[in-house]
């Protein structure tokens, strides 16, 4: 197909004068810098001896653009480049080795940003979101840097030297690492927490903050620790029941793409292995003939028709790097169809509060993979809003279990680019179906939000760059309700909904790794209606989790709330390694499940998780 200029595919350099020619080119994708001298030129204090020569910054946070840079097979030597937001950095080749950058100091990275302005000369990770790295391998000097949060993944890698999941002492609040190989140390650094799956750690794992999650890690994995003594709690699901890659794209000699989608992996039946470690190879491969490349217009009807012509002709939706407004929902009737986004492809919901994905009921297999779905200005209303449906409320759909369908790295935002903070939904995903693998998700009521051209930012002391979200602004109650069976959530992330984050009505479901903060805009009134961060239903009998964490951060009012986690006693729910955290500000949790275990009593315990080694927390303790 013919790309647009969001898509830019580069090839293995051949000559020094290439080397410095592609390293120029590739500069021009990362995000903007600011040098000590122009920094310190508009003060009248001498630059500090320990600064850097220059820092990225965070001007594109909140920007339109999308990029993909694709990488032709081949050995890219001493290529050294920054992936800035909404940036995504994908080899093209059936393996991760197939695409190789080495002989270099940092290969693709991140640092910490707005190191003059942010705890200096640290920097800050917090917010460096929306950016990803797949399908290569990397050798590079220094080792390869990620010094990034939510929503921006590492996956389908391997990594020949160590890995820097931080940059000193910058603050960084979580990530994923999925489907890869390590040779050298895994280093998380100050991490407050991160999620491994199925990764072939070779030299270990060292440091972090909070909680760590290993599924289906092989090697040098950690032993399992509840925390309660010293250091992260570290969750290890060494027998996962099934695992699903994210669909890819690679490139033939011949220069045509194929999409490649891997089949599910079961312990039960497919031999143990299958759903341990790496895996690269054995996918089902799919002509792009069969593939529509969706290029965004800025009509909403524009992009509707033709992206659901191509669904109704059966066809796999791969969705070039853009902003989508939709007039309708993306409605996938066929089983095991794609969508896939690259380069964060970004669907904006129809104006009514219908989905911009609406998965129907008993269709088996589909796959959705790579997109980002913000919410818009209603101007209409429907009984339940929501940015995905899977399944509808009426239909009793169990899903297959020998064909299940798949979220994979999917991001719901509700607030942030946008200048009109009345933007809303009621539910980020609701899912009616079962048999759902969700695979690294983060669904994010904004706490902060775009300045218009004019305006200062309400809490300067907080951020001189973004307004923070108060209380009425970008409104959405709930980040996710699961009411399928068997549905399973390995990597999710729920920030600041206005009601409960998490609810879960369906029997026999399964998460590993939760992170969730409260609202911090919010009143007493929050915690006097009892939400939680994590609402089981009360007919649940079957439900396991592990590595939960519930965080507050009660800026603008005394919250005290009762409890984080909320569950039916039931012998068949089973939760490990939960905890919560007094982030900062006022008010605080009160226990950590069901009105049980410890809590913070002081300021003095900022940042100090308190633990239940499990659901009956017998042994609680404030770590």
């Amino acid at each position: 197909p013919i790309l647009p200029d969001s898509i830019q595919i580069f090839y293995p350099p051949k000559t020094q004068q290439e080397i410095e020619a592609l390293n120029a080119e590739l500069s021009k994708f990362s995000d903007p810098i600011v040098t000590k001298e122009e920094f310190f030129s508009k003060t009248t204090l001498p630059p500090p001896p320990n600064y850097p020569d220059f820092t990225y910054t965070s001007d594109l946070h909140f920007t339109s653009k999308r990029t993909a840079l694709l990488f032709a097979p081949g050995v890219y030597e001493g290529i050294d480049f920054e992936v800035a937001y909404y940036t995504s950095v994908l080899g093209l080749g059936g393996k991760p080795t197939d695409v190789t950058f080495t002989n270099c100091d940092k290969g693709p990275h991140v640092d910490a940003i707005n190191k003059f302005t942010t705890r200096p000369p640290w920097g800050s990770g917090l917010d460096t979101f929306w950016r990803s790295v797949e399908n290569i391998a990397t050798n590079a000097r220094e080792g390869m840097r990620w010094a990034a949060s939510q929503a921006a993944p590492l996956r389908r890698v391997h990594v020949q030297s160590d890995l820097l999941l931080f940059e000193g002492d910058a603050w960084a609040s979580g990530g994923v690492l999925a489907n890869a190989i390590v040779d050298g140390q895994v280093n998380f650094g100050g991490q407050q927490q991160y999620l491994l799956r199925n990764v072939e750690l070779k030299q270990g794992a060292v440091n972090g903050a909070w909680s760590l999650v290993f599924v289906g890690c092989t090697g040098e994995t950690p032993s399992e620790n509840s925390g309660l003594k010293s250091g992260p709690s570290i969750s290890v699901d060494n027998s996962p029941k099934l695992r699903i890659e994210k669909p890819f794209i690679t490139m033939k000699e011949s220069g045509e793409f194929e999409l490649r989608v891997p089949l599910a992996a079961f312990s039960q039946s497919h031999g143990h292995n299958d759903v341990l470690g790496s895996q690269f190879g054995g996918e089902q491969v799919r002509s792009f003939t069969g593939v529509k490349l969706g290029v965004p217009s800025t009509d909403g009807a524009d992009n509707y028709l033709i992206l659901q012509k191509a669904l109704d002709e059966g066809k796999d939706l791969v969705l070039s790097p853009g902003e989508y407004p939709l007039a309708a929902s993306l409605e996938v009737k066929y089983p095991n169809q794609v969508i896939l986004g690259l380069g964060y492809a970004t669907l904006k919901a129809p104006l009514n509060g219908s989905p911009c994905v609406l998965v129907h009921p008993k269709v088996p297999g589909v796959r959705i993979a790579g997109i980002m779905l913000e919410a818009s200005v209603l101007t209409g209303t429907i009984p339940s809003s929501s940015l995905l449906q899977w399944g509808m409320p009426a239909v009793d759909d169990v899903g297959d279990s020998k064909n299940p369908g798949l979220l994979s790295d999917v991001f719901c935002r509700v607030g942030g680019a946008s200048y009109d903070r009345h933007v809303s939904t009621e539910v980020m995903i609701q899912l009616y179906s079962g048999n759902i693998y969700g695979d690294n998700l983060w669904l994010w009521r904004a706490d902060h939000v775009k300045l218009h051209p004019d305006e200062e930012a309400n809490f300067p002391h907080i951020s001189p760059y973004y307004r923070q979200t108060v209380m009425g602004e970008c409104q959405v109650r709930n980040g996710m309700k699961v009411y399928g069976q068997a549905v399973t959530m390995v990597g999710l992330f729920i920030e600041h909904t206005t009601e409960d984050q998490l609810i879960w009505e369906g029997d026999n479901g399964y998460v590993a790794f939760y992170q969730c903060e409260l609202p911090y805009d919010v009143d007493q009134s929050y915690a006097d209606k009892s939400f939680v961060g994590y609402r089981i239903g009360p007919d649940v009998k079957i439900h396991t989790a592990r590595g939960i964490g519930i965080y507050s951060n009660f800026r603008d009012f005394d919250v005290n709330v009762a409890t984080a986690i909320s569950h039916p006693e039931s012998d068949g729910i089973v939760m490990s390694n939960l905890f919560t955290v007094y982030l900062d500000n006022q008010g605080k949790i009160n226990s950590v499940v069901n009105g049980k275990g410890p809590s913070a009593v002081s300021e003095s315990d900022r940042g100090r998780p308190f633990r239940c080694s499990d659901n009956t927390c017998s042994d609680d303790i404030g770590s």
